[in-house]
């Protein structure tokens, strides 16, 4: 039975903080030596499964996009890409559902989330963008699956085309910007003062993450791809400049609300992991294939796209890593929430 008599709030005499002081646990059994020292905000619980989750959810609907695009363009050398973006963008899907089910703990509990609709809390849009998501891309994939020979219909005319189209292009495009909106739109100092730039950094990673993973398929693809990789590298490179320059946008707005993520063992992390090896050494790389005399199809360049290819996914990763984990220890920080709310 549960016991539902109202509990007394608990109190403290002037004796008991006077004696917490003495022993420096803050009353709390803390190593803390004021109140001010005491966290003021609950850190977020979220542990691998939704750093995965971001990552995988970012690329997935990156792979979508580029598909789509390169299915509208009507050129038969874009059909490898058309079908490896497309199953790319359905496997990232049932991924990101699976992923964002066991930190949930429970199933049921994701079903719960689909019983209501508030346009205001980025978390209830996000389900809504998955749960879009999977269905468009789940379409697209058994249209593929048609195409190869595998299923005897094709399923995705139960929808015409345009508004195909446009599902895709939406879905893909909210479930890539959302979760920089979801950790933005909070009171932990590190991640409100980049609620400019969080959503572009994860779209820009999550195009150039997708471009790199396309790469290392085309690469180990059988045939010439010259013409479609070379867009990809271009399309990468892009994304990736645009990441950089947000990055360092973010860090001077910050300023020291920004510390958690851009300095210390995160810090390094971000620019030797990410800014380093997953953004510069695959633009060199890039960059350097593209002057190159080899042949495309040749080994010294197929080991050189897997290589930039793989640099730029691990970056991405840890781009991710690096910014969930950076707000727990923002808001572990409760001198920084005050001098956010009271910047005098």
């Amino acid at each position: 039975m549960i016991d539902d008599r109202p509990r007394e709030a608990a109190s403290y005499t002037p004796d008991d903080v006077a004696a917490s002081m003495a022993r420096g646990d803050g009353g709390f059994g803390r190593d803390q030596q004021s109140y001010y020292d005491h966290p003021i905000l609950q850190k977020p619980h979220w542990g691998w499964e939704i750093e995965w989750y971001f990552y995988l959810g970012g690329i997935a609907s990156g792979s979508a996009l580029l598909a789509m695009v390169a299915d509208r363009s009507g050129q038969s050398a874009s059909a490898p890409l058309v079908r490896n973006g497309r199953y790319a963008a359905m496997i990232g899907a049932a991924a990101s559902g699976l992923l964002l089910v066991m930190d949930l703990g429970r199933p049921e509990r994701f079903l719960n989330m689909l019983r209501i609709v508030k346009l205001k809390s980025p978390m209830s849009v996000g389900v809504y963008a998955l749960l879009s998501f999977s269905a468009t891309a789940s379409l697209a994939a058994a249209e593929q699956l048609h195409a190869d020979g595998v299923l005897p219909f094709n399923l995705a005319r139960l929808l015409p085309k345009p508004l195909r189209l446009l599902a895709i292009g939406a879905s893909s495009a909210l479930l890539g910007s959302y979760t920089g909106v979801l950790v933005s739109a909070t009171a932990i100092p590190v991640w409100f003062s980049g609620r400019r730039f969080l959503p572009a950094i994860f779209v820009c990673s999550a195009t150039s993450n997708a471009c790199a993973l396309q790469l290392a398929l085309l690469a180990l693809t059988p045939g010439s791809h010259v013409a479609t990789m070379r867009k990809l590298e271009r399309l990468e490179a892009f994304a990736a400049f645009g990441e950089v320059l947000l990055l360092q946008a973010y860090r001077r707005s910050a300023r020291s609300l920004g510390d958690p993520l851009f300095r210390g063992a995160l810090g390094n992390r971000l620019k030797a992991g990410t800014e380093v090896l997953g953004i510069a050494v695959p633009l060199v790389l890039n960059l350097s294939s593209g002057f190159s005399k080899s042949s495309h199809d040749g080994p010294v360049h197929r080991g050189r796209t897997l290589l930039a290819a793989g640099l730029t996914l691990l970056g991405g990763y840890l781009l991710r890593t690096a910014v969930l984990r950076a707000g727990k220890v923002s808001a572990d920080d409760p001198r920084a929430y005050i001098n956010h709310m009271n910047p005098s």
